[in-house]
C-alpha cells in the first residue's frame, strides 16, 4: 500500500492549485487555447460592469433614512409670448419645501449664455419659500422656438434634479417688406411705382405718422392691413404701403431715403427705408455683340488688351427723336482718357419715334498703356444735337498693356 501522508499532501497541493486558479480568474481572462492557436490576443483583464458618471461633489444627497424634505413648484416653465430681438426679460419661479426636513437646492449650469438663473435661498426649512429668478436676453435675429433654462439639484429624494425654463419667440419689432425699395426702370415722363408692407408681431397698436423724405420726390400712402391679410403671416398690424416715384427725378440712378415716424413700439421711434430707381431719359443703352456693359450702372468693361492692337465695344442706343427736324448725330465727345472715341451708325427701321443706333466706343491702336479700374475709373460723355440736351454717358474699366 502507497503511503497515505504522499496522498494527503498530493491532494492538499492540488488543492491549492485549483484555488489559486479561481483567485487568478478574477483578475486574469480564461485562455482560450482555440484563440491562442490562431493567434488572438485576449484582455490582460476582464471588464467589469460600466461606472455610472460621479455627481459633483458639492451636489444635494438625499438622505437614505429620512426625515425628507418635499419640494413643491407651481410650474417649472414659462412661456413669454413674443419679445423683440436684443431685449431683457425675466421670470421667477417660487419654490417651497413642503417636508420634514431642510431642503437643500444647487443651481445647474444654464443651457446658453443669454440665460442666467439664481435662488435667493438655496436652504429652506420645513414651511418655508424662495425665489428662483430666471433672467434671459434675446440676440440680434429672430428665433421663433427660444426655448432655454438649466437644472436645480436637491436633497429630495423624488425631485433629486428639476429643470426650470422660459421659452417663447424673438421677433424683430417692425418689419419692411422688401427691406430696400427698388423701383426699377422709368421711362422719360413717367412716374414710378412700387408696393410694400410693412408690420409688426410685437404689439397691434402700431402706427406710422407722415412720412418725410428730403427732397419730396417720394409720396407715400398707408393703408391699414384687414384680419385677411394679417392672417396670412404673423404681424399683429401691419400697413400696405403704396411708393410713387415724381416724373421729375433727374435722370440717372435715384436713391432717396425715406423715414417714417413709428408709435407703440418701444425703443424704435423711426424706420427709414431706401427707394431706389433707374431714370431714362432720351437715350436708353444696352450691350450689343457681347458688349461687357451694366445698364443700371453705366459701366462699360473693356478687359484688358494690348495698346498696338486697341479695342472696340458695341452698344444699342435706343432714342425718341419726337420734335426733331434733322438727323440724330454726335455733337461733341468728352473722355477720359482722352483719346476714346465714339461712333453712331443706323439700326434697323425706327418705329415711329423711336430710333435705335449703334455706338461703338474705341480705343484705337497704338495708343498708350493705360489702367482705369474700378476705384479709379474712365468716363465718356457724349453731346448730340438732340432737343432735350441730354448726354449719352457710361464710365469705363480698362487695362491696356
Amino acid at each position: 500500500m502507497k503511503n497515505p501522508l504522499l496522498i494527503v499532501g498530493l491532494m492538499v497541493a492540488v488543492g491549492a492549485g485549483v484555488i489559486g486558479a479561481v483567485i487568478m480568474l478574477g483578475k486574469t481572462s480564461q485562455v482560450n487555447p482555440l484563440a491562442a492557436a490562431r493567434g488572438v490576443n485576449l484582455p490582460a483583464e476582464i471588464p467589469g460592469p460600466a461606472t455610472p458618471p460621479a455627481l459633483p461633489k458639492d451636489r444635494p444627497v438625499p438622505s437614505e433614512t429620512g426625515p425628507w424634505p418635499v419640494l413643491k413648484c407651481d410650474k417649472t416653465t414659462f412661456g413669454f409670448g413674443r419679445m423683440a430681438v436684443n431685449s431683457k426679460k425675466e421670470h421667477t419661479f417660487v419654490i417651497r419645501n413642503e417636508g420634514e426636513a431642510d431642503l437643500i437646492m444647487k443651481e445647474g449650469q444654464p443651457t446658453c449664455k443669454c440665460t442666467t438663473f439664481a435662488l435667493d435661498s438655496k436652504v429652506l426649512k420645513p414651511g418655508e419659500e424662495t425665489r428662483l429668478v430666471i433672467n434671459w436676453k434675446a440676440g440680434v435675429a429672430p428665433d421663433r422656438e427660444f426655448s432655454h433654462g438649466g437644472d436645480v439639484y436637491t436633497n429630495d429624494p423624488k425631485n433629486s434634479e428639476i429643470n426650470f425654463g422660459v421659452h417663447g419667440a424673438i421677433e424683430t419689432p417692425i418689419e419692411v417688406l422688401p427691406n430696400i425699395w427698388s423701383v426699377g426702370a422709368i421711362n422719360l415722363d413717367a412716374k414710378g411705382f412700387f408696393q410694400a408692407s410693412i408690420g409688426s408681431s410685437l404689439t397691434d397698436h402700431l402706427e406710422l405718422e407722415p412720412v418725410e423724405n428730403p427732397n419730396g420726390k417720394v409720396k407715400v400712402t398707408l393703408t391699414p392691413m384687414n384680419e385677411k391679410e394679417l392672417s396670412k403671416g404673423t404681424w399683429l398690424a401691419g400697413f400696405q404701403v403704396n411708393a410713387e416715384v415724381a416724373a421729375d427725378i433727374p435722370t440717372g440712378k435715384f436713391e432717396e431715403e425715406v423715414t417714417f415716424n413709428v408709435i407703440g413700439i418701444d425703443d424704435v421711434p423711426k424706420i427709414n427705408v431706401t427707394v431706389t430707381a433707374r431714370k431714362y431719359g432720351s437715350f436708353i443703352l444696352q450691350p450689343l455683340d457681347g458688349a461687357m456693359f451694366v445698364p443700371d450702372k453705366k459701366v462699360l468693361q473693356l478687359g484688358a488688351f494690348p495698346a498696338s492692337e486697341g479695342r472696340t465695344a458695341k452698344l444699342l442706343v435706343i432714342v425718341d427723336e419726337k420734335g426733331m427736324t434733322e438727323p440724330f448725330q454726335i455733337a461733341q465727345v468728352e473722355a477720359d482718357p482722352p483719346f476714346l472715341t465714339a461712333k453712331l451708325e443706323p439700326l434697323g427701321v425706327p418705329t415711329g419715334t423711336i430710333h435705335r443706333y449703334t455706338l461703338e466706343i474705341s480705343v484705337p491702336s497704338g495708343r498708350p498703356r493705360t489702367h482705369k479700374t474700378d476705384a479709379q475709373r474712365g468716363q465718356i460723355t457724349i453731346h448730340t444735337n438732340h432737343p432735350s440736351k441730354d448726354t449719352i454717358f457710361t464710365e469705363v474699366v480698362m487695362h491696356s498693356h
